[in-house]
């Protein structure tokens, strides 16, 4: 599934990265790559992951390295050094070209500007993730939480105005990091195309003379007023005969309970965006209606 970043960011370091190095640096595969030594000493020796005769073709020459023809053998810390003492590092890895390659999918329950991104990769890389915003202001770099294959990132947009229309889409930003290869995608998208509400809440029947009505609430991270956001409700009743019934309902927050359900459930979404209904509420067990 992930072709190139397989064959690159697969590759398990010996002690793998935890932490985005304060310097790094990409470069092609087989082209020369030239490292600086960022010090105003004139004469230093430099080592590759610690080791002073490298297995890469290496041009030293004063401040900088030229690493000849970039290949994975010369991937790593590159040091230079005044005698014992350390005067800089910069990790070395190979660029990843195949942005396309990764599927990020993002997910938003509301409209407040917070948002919540995932996406496939191994357990080797370290990823960090930015938000630029609809006005081009560029966030601090977040977190990235990852385990079992995926990677996870939540975000949000301080400004972001619920009320007004969206004009231009946000980006996301990320970056990825293995002790051998880097990884650098956007992807863009307007909030109002990710929003998939949370289920409905607080179901409960009420008596209303001798018929039985199914009262809901939105979901509680759902924004307010309800006249402006409103929420199209999709209900699912199983009959005791195990068949199901389905009716929806708009501009409400109630509905008559069918005769012979058993019990419900109800899902919703927003009736002006893309069809994302919300996942289901758990079934609900209404009994026979006297």
């Amino acid at each position: 599934m992930l072709a190139l970043l397989g064959l690159l960011l697969f590759l398990v370091p010996a002690q793998a990265l935890t932490a985005f190095p304060p310097k790094f640096q990409a470069g092609k595969l087989s082209q020369d790559v030239v490292v600086r030594c960022d010090t105003s000493e004139q004469h230093v020796s430099w080592t590759l992951n610690g080791d002073e005769e490298p297995m890469a073709e290496l041009v030293p020459e004063g401040q900088k390295l030229t690493i000849l023809g970039l290949d994975l053998p010369a991937t790593g810390n590159y040091s230079c050094w005044a005698g014992p003492v350390l005067l800089d590092s910069t990790y070395v890895v190979l660029s990843n070209t195949r942005e396309e390659e990764i599927n990020v999918s993002c997910q938003a329950e509301s409209y407040n500007g917070s948002f919540h991104c995932s996406w496939p990769g191994p357990a080797s890389a370290i990823f960090r993730a930015c938000l630029i915003r609809s006005d081009g202001a560029v966030g601090p770099w977040v977190p990235v939480a990852g385990g079992q294959g995926r990677f996870n990132a939540s975000l949000a947009d301080p400004l972001f105005c619920p009320f007004g229309e969206e004009l231009r889409p946000l980006q996301l930003h990320l970056e990825g990091l293995s002790d051998t290869s880097y990884l650098n995608l956007s992807r863009h998208f307007f909030l109002r195309d990710i929003v998939r509400p949370e289920p409905p809440q607080e179901l409960m029947l009420q008596q209303r003379g001798e018929q039985l009505q199914l009262a809901w609430a939105p979901p509680a991270s759902w924004p307010l007023p309800k006249s402006y956001f409103a929420l199209l409700y999709h209900l699912q009743y199983e009959l005791h005969n195990g068949t199901q019934v389905e009716q929806f309902v708009e501009g409400a927050e109630e509905a008559p309970v069918p005769a012979g359900a058993g019990r419900v459930r109800i899902s919703c979404r927003d009736p002006y965006s893309p069809p994302a209904w919300s996942p289901w509420s758990a079934w609900m067990g209404l009994g026979a209606p006297q």
